[in-house]
């Protein structure tokens, strides 16, 4: 097993920075209702719970777990995705 350094864990955090990389994974429609389906099929895990989604990224899992029927969903993300699109 190859061991990480600081730069190999810092380059691959900071990818999730780019809203390219964020775009391209909701548009990946096999991947996003893939995740959808698992989520609304598995109602009886999610309702009436508290949810944390670390990592959330642009929140899209999060808003399915809330339409699976949880509680309160915490959506926690480091990078700047959450500070919002660009108006491009």
């Amino acid at each position: 097993m190859t061991e990480l350094t600081d730069m190999d864990v810092d380059n691959y955090f900071s990818s999730y920075g780019d809203l390219e990389v964020h775009k391209l994974m909701i548009q990946d429609t096999a991947r996003t209702e893939a995740y959808k389906n698992a989520i609304l099929s598995s109602r009886s895990v999610f309702e009436g719970k508290i949810v944390l989604d670390v990592g959330a990224g642009t929140g899209i899992l999060s808003i399915f777990c809330a339409q699976a029927g949880a509680t309160k969903v915490f959506a926690v993300e480091a990078s700047k995705t959450a500070e919002g699109w660009p108006d491009s």
